[in-house]
């Protein structure tokens, strides 16, 4: 916002009528530049939802998600009763969704829990390429599976939602006994348990593997450890993960060489770019020739439209990003968002897929005139996903020169009286 505010004139800043107005031109010839481009690393911390999978991109490459989070005690004085005998841990994750695959072939999965060794806050900032010291050796391991969000799963004689449920060591279980401090105090006990890491793999390296789930793990996720005492049999105390727990998502990439050798790329955008969640991959735009198309008149921009493609060839499992945005760097390099965005909100902005045109259509309306008005000096954009940290959404664009539907500007604007 402070890119459009900081200096006069604002002219045609506020959208015009375009029906109300005289001498209206279009013009749709401009010439774009398009390259691939990186994503920074991106806050993942306290977030809705938690990502946590492995998944082997035919276009992209591989991507993995693990988390990091605490859980903790629900109430303070936690006592097992005489003589408790811990029968097993278990850690629990209920699911939401997920991107990907997950079929019994192309799906499996293995994951795995660590006990996290270096503290824990709540009122830390976490990225996605933090990280945190953990045990080498897992406490617990699934085998290779493949994640079954729709079967409910049976837990102490009653049905719950579909979950991954990954059994800790029984040497761990057994912790519980051995320190019963831990469990008089919120302090105690994640000093005791700082916190889990949870990580995954595919069964190979093969394209078209895996999925990255999605959890809210405020909304379930819980250690459950099961044990008896000499009054009780077939209990269990647990320990959830609330809004009080810190928790954070940490984000892998390795890209295809074809990936990597198309960054900062223009030549390379010729023929499509690529946008990825998970602090992954963005698209950076520039309008090469737009103040010699200025030259000396004064223009005032009734509307401007960027209108980017997806390939038909690339939708096929992995579903299209449901929302883009456009981003630009300060003067200082970091990202703000667009003044078009600032105005109002995506009913204005866009950047909305449309399932029918199969097609992103963006107001870039004041950017544009901020621009011929000197507003904007630096004229690299960049398109990039929205609510990048919580989804694993991922989409091809096409270049500036595919065959089908390259990526295309149109302008109406009027020119003004010197």
């Amino acid at each position: 916002m402070a890119l459009v505010a900081c200096r006069e004139p604002s002219l045609g800043l506020e959208t015009q009528n375009a029906g109300d107005a005289a001498n209206l031109i279009r013009v749709d010839t401009f010439s774009l530049e398009v390259a691939q481009d990186r994503e920074d690393s991106v806050r993942s911390d306290e977030l809705s939802a938690n990502l946590l999978g492995a998944i082997n991109d035919p276009l992209i490459g591989r991507s993995r998600a693990s988390m990091y989070f605490q859980v903790r005690p629900g109430n303070s004085n936690i006592t097992l009763g005489a003589n408790p005998i811990v029968d097993s841990a278990v850690l629990v994750l209920p699911y939401r969704g997920f991107y990907g695959d997950i079929t019994k072939f192309n799906g499996l999965q293995r994951f795995r829990v660590h006990r996290v060794t270096e503290a824990m806050s709540r009122e830390a900032s976490y990225f996605s390429n933090d990280s945190l010291t953990y045990e080498s050796t897992p406490l617990g391991q699934t085998g290779f599976i493949a994640p079954l969000l729709s079967d409910s799963v049976p837990v102490t004689g009653r049905r719950e939602a579909p979950q991954l449920r990954i059994k800790l060591n029984d040497s761990f279980a057994q912790e519980f006994v051995s320190n019963p401090d831990a469990l008089l105090s919120v302090d105690a006990f994640t000093t005791f348990l700082k916190g889990f890491y949870v990580a995954a793999e595919t069964r190979d390296l093969n394209d078209d593997r895996g999925a990255i789930l999605d959890f809210i793990l405020t909304s379930g996720a819980r250690l459950d450890v099961f044990y008896k005492n000499d009054t009780q049999d077939s209990l269990r105390v647990t320990f959830p993960v609330n809004e009080q727990s810190a928790r954070f998502n940490r984000f892998r990439h390795q890209y295809k060489q074809s990936v990597i050798d198309a960054v900062g790329s223009f030549e390379a955008g010729k023929n499509g770019v690529l946008i990825q969640n998970m602090g992954g991959l963005r698209a950076k735009l520039r309008i090469p020739h737009l103040l010699s198309w200025r030259g000396n008149r004064r223009i005032l921009v009734h509307k401007a439209r960027l209108v980017v493609s997806v390939p038909e060839s690339s939708l096929t499992k992995y579903a299209p990003h449901p929302q883009l945005s456009i981003v630009l760097k300060d003067q200082a390099g970091n990202l703000v968002i667009s003044p078009d965005l600032a105005v109002d909100n995506v009913a204005y902005s866009g950047g909305t897929y449309s399932a029918s045109s199969k097609t992103y259509a963006f107001n870039i309306t004041r950017y544009v005139q901020a621009r011929l008005n000197d507003i904007i000096t630096n004229e690299d954009f960049f398109i990039q996903p929205s609510a990048t940290a919580v989804s694993a959404f991922r989409v091809a664009l096409n270049g500036t020169q595919s065959a089908d539907r390259p990526v295309k500007l149109e302008i109406l604007y009027q020119e003004l009286p010197q």
